[in-house]
């Protein structure tokens, strides 16, 4: 069930994350595979539902990769929350719980956070109308990467 929690975790990055002392070679595959396929989603739902000048492509793509490079950090110290919680959810301890989601929270002010510093730096290259659509197409694909990770992860017992 760890490795399938995992998995599901990982689906949602764009970047690799350190290696885990215990996931496999094989699992750390599949989620490199996972990740590029998700990064793929993200950029063809970009291209197909944005619509931008020359000169704006030119400057939107290095900007939207340093943004998902940002993301997947932050992504990553999600992941090390629910991997905890599946290494440990069959003796949960309350102390623990505790922490977790005090981690929990804490990554989801940053994901937050990260957002808005490049909401910022998307409206001095692109209009309003055009980040409040990309933030928009961003919302919708990381809630479909919520949805598939939290039917893979147990509720507390």
């Amino acid at each position: 069930m760890k490795i399938l929690i995992a998995l599901l975790l990982f689906f949602a990055l764009a970047n690799p994350l350190p290696a885990q002392q215990s996931m496999t070679v094989d699992a750390k595959r599949d989620i490199d595979i996972s990740r590029k396929m998700i990064n793929d989603k993200r950029n063809t739902a970009i291209a197909f539902n944005m619509t931008f000048t020359q000169q704006e492509k030119e400057k939107f793509w290095p900007l939207y990769r340093e943004f998902r490079d940002a993301m997947a950090k932050v992504g990553d110290k999600r992941v090390a929350v629910l991997v905890d919680y599946a290494d440990n959810v069959d003796t949960m301890t309350d102390k623990l719980a505790k922490k977790l989601l005090d981690r929990s929270f804490a990554v989801q002010k940053e994901m937050i956070s990260t957002k808005q510093k490049y909401a910022g730096k998307f409206s001095r290259i692109l209009p309003e109308t055009k980040v409040v659509r990309l933030m928009q197409i961003e919302n919708r694909m990381d809630a479909m990467v919520e949805l598939k990770i939290a039917e893979g992860v147990p509720l507390m017992e």
